[in-house]
């Protein structure tokens, strides 16, 4: 029997509704530090809207204060901060914190930099870096995720995965070479990816929210077929007919589990579809009205700025102007 490798390659990979996802969130590095830090050393975290932060110790310890809570790390840990709030770390006992603005911090590249900070006391090794999310989905995602999410090096439930990419990224930081900045970038993306893969995966059904519809058959097909197609003219009736459900069955569980009609789950979506053209796209608004269903650019427009509170110019407006 031979070996049909076209089949192969083209064989769709299966995965459970949130591992896809997860997978389909596009991440993009907006920077990340390697940084050494000598105590005394004491940093402040600035908020930073519609991104997230995270940081690795490879080496030594750090104490991160957060909302009056103290969070301990050590090397291997890990430290999310998937709504991008500000925050101070320190060696544990300096207590003079200096702003992100005002550290030495030294561009290798547009996007890797290099930290050299602190006293000639004991050192650590970090990590630290910003992410920014392209899909739309993402801005729901974050509403279901905490703070912060702390992940250990021994970590069980990660089978040591923390420990291992720690010793990756250790071994990059020490080494910079040829790709090194991709490497690091991608070892990163993957402790973000398990992070936010754990926490969902330990919460119960009522704190799962819209994310928990995806795993219903009949309502996750629906969602599917709203995000992979939203330029289709649906209605509620074609909607419950392709998951084989009455129109009253239909609306009453997708509101149930979802927390939104169908009708105004679809145009949120279409709105957020929108929202991240208009950042990241130099499409004309007409061009993204079309894609996303809408027959002119006026109506796009005033559904956009009912459903965002902004119209689309001053949405694309804001974004060149920021960065």
């Amino acid at each position: 029997m031979s070996f049909d490798y076209k089949k192969r390659v083209n064989t769709s990979i299966t995965d459970e509704p949130i591992g896809k996802l997860l997978d389909s969130l596009r991440m993009e590095t907006a920077f990340f530090t390697q940084s050494t830090l000598r105590s005394p050393w004491a940093l402040t975290m600035p908020p930073m809207g519609n991104c997230m932060m995270y940081h690795i110790v490879l080496k030594g310890s750090a104490f991160f204060r957060i909302d009056n809570e103290d969070i301990t790390l050590n090397t291997g840990d890990f430290i999310l901060f998937p709504k991008g709030e500000g925050h101070n770390l320190s060696d544990g006992h300096c207590l003079s914190f200096t702003p992100l603005e005002a550290l030495p911090i030294k561009a290798i590249t547009e996007r890797y930099e290099t930290l050299d900070y602190g006293g000639n006391g004991e050192s650590s090794s970090m990590v630290c870096g910003v992410l920014r999310f392209q899909h739309p989905l993402a801005i729901k995602l974050l509403g279901i995720l905490p703070s912060t999410i702390v992940i250990r090096r021994n970590s069980q439930a990660t089978e040591n995965l923390v420990g291992n990419i720690s010793e990756l990224l250790k071994s990059e930081a020490v080494n910079i070479g040829i790709g090194s900045e991709g490497v690091i970038a991608r070892l990163t993306d993957i402790l973000v990816i398990t992070a936010m893969r754990q926490y969902l995966l330990e919460l119960n059904d009522e704190k799962m929210g819209w994310l928990g519809a995806l795993e219903d058959d009949r309502i996750g097909q629906a969602l599917k077929i709203i995000h992979e197609t939203p330029e289709h003219h649906w209605s509620l009736e074609e909607l419950a007919l392709k998951v084989g459900m009455s129109r009253t069955s239909f609306a009453q569980q997708f509101k149930r589990l979802v927390g939104n009609t169908p009708m105004e789950y679809l145009t949120e979506w279409r709105m957020s579809l929108a929202y991240s053209k208009l950042q990241l796209s130099k499409d004309s608004i007409l061009a993204i009205a079309l894609d996303i269903g809408y027959q002119s650019e006026a109506a796009f427009s005033r559904a956009f700025k009912k459903t965002i509170g902004q119209s689309p110019k001053e949405i694309r407006k804001a974004y060149h102007a920021s960065v």
